[in-house]
């Protein structure tokens, strides 16, 4: 046993993904916790703890709160600013710590980078993708700020080399310092091992019902198959605003027959759609790094990605199940989406390479990415 083991590293985030569920960040955060026995993860004050007893949530962050919206193309990405209070600060600065561990460029990654710092501490930074991917700002003011803070922290983990190569020529971050490998992933609780080929091909869209996630795109896109292709159904699970004008779209494209909207799921519910399905389609307009790819390949599913997501390139070139293309042009998602429907040994073969998912994807490596990034950043 040596000192490492008794690091005591502390995971601060303004906030963990969709209304602060923790669908995607559980697994993750367990892994961390199990590495570091010490370590804490602090949350909002009235944060329901309660409802993740396996993690060492501490409800220790206050924020002052303003809406933000920031625009990519013709779309937006909705979310909320959080600021720390003067209060949250001070408990920084007072906490017990040896490596803090930040996400991205927010706020709350800043106060407690400098808060570690001014103590003489380890940073550990997180960046997932280009934040361009989601409309971050990209002028000289915030690049330079970008830039102070991200050469400050002593370990600099990126998910993927398009990102490495943002953090290298963009942010300057020196080769010592950066690491490459996911942080963030998503892996169903019960992951299917095969599906039955036979009769209909399954389709699956399994993500929010907003126009930014494209599922208008699909159902154009599924209006245009030839009449003479092998049977298909598709399943949407999820809801969102756009769910009335999507079944309209649906029965006006004349695919109500085919087309089931099953609603929203929990995280813990989703391995049985997966189970049912033989193509996971995920055709966002843009995306800073989705993770319902990464939920597909780790299901054992075959998925057909956009360009338009930050994660497409790193799922593609892990050798998984998947091709990429741009949604936006009906007739090529058309021809992808007929390539498993015209062709049964295709089929076959894509469900073949999907029984056995890039294990850089799963839950267990992303863990040990992180502990390998602290500890080398205490080293």
């Amino acid at each position: 046993m040596t000192a490492s083991d008794h690091l005591r590293a502390v995971w601060v985030s303004g906030a963990f993904g969709f209304g602060d569920d923790l669908a995607y960040f559980r697994e993750v955060l367990g892994q961390f916790a199990r590495r570091f026995p010490d370590a804490v993860v602090l949350v909002r004050e009235g944060y329901p703890v309660d409802r993740y007893p396996e993690l060492p949530l501490v409800p220790d962050l206050r924020f002052w709160v303003r809406r933000r919206d920031r625009s990519v193309g013709e779309f937006t990405y909705t979310g909320n600013l959080r600021i720390p209070t003067f209060r949250t600060a001070w408990r920084m600065l007072r906490r017990p710590t040896d490596v803090v561990v930040v996400v991205e460029f927010t706020p709350t990654a800043l106060v407690s980078a400098t808060a570690a710092h001014l103590r003489r501490r380890r940073v550990v930074q997180l960046i997932e993708s280009d934040p361009s991917f989601r409309g971050g700002r990209d002028g000289r003011i915030a690049t330079t700020v970008k830039r102070a803070f991200a050469r400050r922290s002593h370990v600099v983990l990126v998910s993927n080399d398009r990102t490495a190569r943002y953090a290298r020529e963009r942010l300057g971050i020196r080769a010592e310092r950066l690491r490459i490998g996911p942080y963030l992933t998503s892996q169903p609780a019960q992951p299917s091992t095969g599906s039955d080929d036979g009769g209909s091909v399954r389709f699956l869209f399994l993500n929010s019902l907003q126009r930014r996630k494209g599922l208008h795109l699909l159902l154009a896109a599924l209006a245009e198959l030839p009449a003479h292709t092998r049977d298909w159904t598709l399943d949407v699970v999820g809801d969102g605003p756009e769910r009335a004008r999507l079944e309209g779209q649906a029965v006006e494209l004349g695919l109500a027959e085919r087309v089931r909207f099953h609603g929203r799921r929990s995280h813990d519910e989703v391995a049985a759609d997966y189970a049912r399905s033989h193509v996971v389609v995920c055709p966002t307009q843009g995306d800073y790094r989705s993770l319902a790819g990464f939920e597909a390949v780790n299901a054992r599913r075959p998925v057909v990605l956009s360009t338009r997501d930050g994660a497409a390139e790193e799922i593609v070139d892990s050798g998984a199940a998947a091709v990429a293309v741009d949604p936006v042009e009906r007739r090529a998602l058309a021809a992808v989406l007929a390539s498993f429907l015209q062709d049964d040994t295709h089929l076959a073969k894509q469900l073949e390479i999907a029984s056995v998912p890039p294990g850089r994807f799963s839950v267990e490596v992303v863990g040990a990415n992180l502990e390998s990034a602290i500890r080398a950043a205490v080293r």
